[in-house]
């Protein structure tokens, strides 16, 4: 098993070893493991998460705000011994600030907590500040997501419960309730089954409704809504957009959003400056385009970035399109990629991708070798 990164490295977040602008193409990265396998991959502003099948923590990149869960920047994953009792089932990176779901279901925070995004309570005050080592919340977390300055999780009920900087709606909790330093629920959703976080709005996918639920910034239409007549909304707005299907995956950029559907469909919608969407034609606010593959591959896996996009396909080979400013893509044709481009990877024929992971402007693929 071999681990690959590319894109921007300016705090060290690809974990090669050193900081620089960027890597151009995928490079393999060295990780040293106690016979264990890579997990799960998290990325954040400029820094990167990652568990083993042990539930072991490791992180590399920018640590300003203590996000990696220790007291110096690293350039290599390091385990993260602050962590060391604790078995993670999942990692999240907010853009400077991040969290791990233990396998008891319970949330633990570190990181940035200048908006509350941390659902740590400003009072009593010795608990608050702006920079938080871990501490474990009372709070029950099957899924979460984190945006540029907030979080949303779902519990065991499928509530969705949020935290954080909401002066654009992202809370979902109402025009009076504009910023919150502890988790509060959000009424008007149903039993959520995907959450993900942009830069400043939420979206959600109900499986028995079969329905989206939006709130937030829609500057961009990334709440699939008309851009003119909604600029913000605070509540959830349910939306039926005709999906007869299971969900896959529900992702976000940072102000674009893809759904992954059980037949391999790729649906995508909201800002397409950079090529976001995989299309260079227009794509009008309030409505979704398809992204398919080049000669009718299929989807295998997607991840999503800031502003750019991965995605495995089923014969094994890595496209990519949207923001390419620092190589996010690993494609050398220009600052954005407007449509899915093969990237050109060194690995041996007989090599597997098995996983990928994207966030930010940075990118991980594990290849199996055997």
């Amino acid at each position: 098993m071999a681990l690959w990164s590319w894109g921007a490295n300016s705090h060290g977040q690809l974990g090669v070893g050193t900081a620089s602008e960027q890597v151009e193409k995928p490079t393999k990265v060295e990780v040293l493991l106690y016979q264990t396998k890579i997990k799960q991959i998290s990325c954040g502003g400029g820094h990167t998460l990652l568990i083993d099948d042990e539930g072991k923590l490791y992180s590399c990149g920018w640590n300003s705000k203590l996000q990696l869960a220790r007291e110096t920047e690293v350039h290599n994953f390091e385990r993260t011994w602050a962590l060391s009792g604790i078995k993670f089932t999942n990692i999240v990176c907010g853009w400077d600030f991040s969290c791990g779901v233990t396998d008891d279901h319970f949330l633990i925070v570190w990181g940035s907590n200048a908006f509350g995004q941390l659902g740590i309570p400003s009072t009593p005050k010795e608990y608050f500040s702006d920079i938080m080592k871990p501490i474990r919340l009372p709070v029950n977390a099957v899924l979460v997501s984190m945006g540029l300055r907030h979080t949303a999780i779902v519990n065991s009920k499928g509530e969705v419960w949020t935290t954080g900087g909401g002066r654009h709606g992202q809370l979902g909790l109402g025009n009076e309730i504009l910023s919150s330093d502890r988790f509060q629920k959000v009424d008007g959703v149903g039993k959520i089954s995907h959450i993900a976080c942009g830069q400043n709005h939420t979206v959600a996918w109900c499986s028995e409704e079969r329905a989206l639920y939006v709130w937030g910034d829609n500057k961009h239409g990334q709440l699939l809504l008309s851009s003119e007549k909604y600029k913000k909304i605070f509540k959830p707005n349910k939306i039926d957009i005709g999906i007869k299907q299971g969900v896959k995956k529900l992702l976000s950029g940072w102000t674009n959003a893809l759904l992954w559907l059980e037949d391999g469909t790729l649906i995508a919608w909201g800002r397409n400056n950079c090529g976001q969407l995989g299309t260079d034609k227009a794509v009008p606010s309030g409505t979704f385009t398809h992204i398919k593959l080049p000669d009718g591959r299929q989807v295998q896996d997607v991840a999503v970035g800031s502003e750019h996009t991965i995605c495995l396909a089923t014969d094994n080979t890595l496209w990519a399109w949207g923001w390419n400013e620092h190589f996010n893509t690993g494609i050398d044709i220009g600052n954005n990629v407007l449509q899915p481009t093969l990237v050109p990877l060194e690995i041996d024929e007989d090599s597997k991708i098995t996983q990928i992971f994207a966030g930010g402007a940075q990118n991980f693929i594990i290849v199996d070798n055997d």
